[in-house]
């Protein structure tokens, strides 16, 4: 099975393009800034031996709506993680977080009640500011970046 977001979820904060594979207990994906969940595509396969495996685009990123008014803060993400949960039904998942997906999912946690039966951060940001002025400068200059060899 390879990555693809075959969901679209309406949330407070626009569709969010979704996807999920496996069985066993529940466990998500949170992304960091300014990637999308094809940062976990490499892993999923591996992960949905053990899980069923659950993954999406944040709101303003991949292939989530966006939009130049759109709202995509801490506050927005931390809610519509949430939501995503109820949305899969999901009340202990295993949270695996990356980067600003990590104070997404500790919003999440609390202030929206969500309880995460274990919970994996890696390398998270938890307070402002976040990113680093290479990753801002690719934000800037996406179109530059996309025409980078693969390798």
């Amino acid at each position: 099975m390879s990555w693809k977001l075959d969901e679209t979820v309406e949330t407070s904060a626009g569709a969010v393009a979704a996807g999920q594979f496996g069985s066993g207990p529940a466990l998500v994906l949170a992304h960091g800034w300014p990637w999308s969940s094809f940062s976990w595509h490499r892993i999923i396969p591996d992960l949905a031996r053990r899980y069923h495996v659950h993954w999406y685009d944040m709101p303003g990123y991949g292939r989530s709506d966006k939009g130049a008014e759109q709202r995509t803060s801490l506050d927005v993400q931390g809610e519509v993680f949430a939501e995503m949960l109820a949305h899969w039904d999901l009340e202990q998942p295993t949270v695996v977080a990356h980067d600003f997906g990590g104070a997404t999912t500790l919003r999440a946690h609390l202030l929206h009640g969500c309880d995460f039966e274990q919970y994996v951060l890696m390398n998270v940001v938890a307070m402002r500011p976040w990113g680093s002025e290479f990753f801002d400068h690719v934000g800037r200059h996406v179109d530059a970046f996309l025409g980078l060899p693969p390798h």
